[in-house]
C-alpha cells in the first residue's frame, strides 16, 4: 500500500439519525431489520444512542441511531420532527428480496417490490421516523 494514501483515505461511513422515539428506531432498526449492535451509549445527561453495523463482520457502514432529549446541550428542535420526505433514503441492497417481503408483510408496511427499469427490484418502507428505506436486490443476471 501506498503510505501516502494512508493518512487521507476515507476508511467507513456512519450515518447518524437523530430520533424523536428512540426505542421505537431501535426495536425497528435491530428486530425488525436484523441489524447488528456494535455499542450503545447513555451519557446520563439526556443522550443516548446504540450503533449498528450493515452487512456481515468487517463491514465498514454503520448506523448510529441518537435520541437527544430537548435539555441536552446538543439538541436542535429539528430532532423532535418527522422526516417524510424523499430528499435523503437508506437503501440496503440484499440477494433476496423476496425474503424481506416475506419477513415484512405481518410487521410493517411496505410498498413494492417493485421492478425498476434497470431491471433491479426495490422495497420501500419507512422507518419510526419516517426515513423512507429502500432494500433493493440488484437485477439477476
Amino acid at each position: 500500500m501506498n503510505d501516502s494514501h494512508s493518512h487521507n483515505s476515507l476508511l467507513s461511513l456512519k450515518t447518524v439519525i437523530r430520533t424523536k422515539n428512540f426505542e421505537a428506531s431501535r426495536i425497528f432498526y435491530i428486530q425488525v431489520l436484523d441489524l447488528t449492535i456494535i455499542e450503545e451509549y447513555d451519557d446520563g445527561n439526556g443522550s443516548k444512542g446504540v450503533i449498528v453495523r450493515f452487512g456481515p463482520d468487517g463491514s465498514n457502514a454503520f448506523l448510529e441511531i441518537s435520541e437527544i432529549l430537548a435539555d441536552h446541550s446538543f439538541y436542535q428542535k429539528a430532532f423532535d420532527q418527522d422526516f417524510e420526505n424523499n430528499k435523503a433514503s437508506i437503501q440496503l441492497r440484499t440477494d433476496n428480496v423476496a425474503f424481506w417481503v416475506d419477513k415484512l408483510k405481518d410487521t410493517w408496511e411496505v410498498r413494492g417490490p417493485i421492478a425498476r427499469p434497470w431491471g433491479s427490484e426495490y422495497l420501500y418502507l419507512r422507518d419510526p421516523d419516517g426515513m423512507q428505506i429502500i432494500i433493493y436486490q440488484e437485477k439477476i443476471a
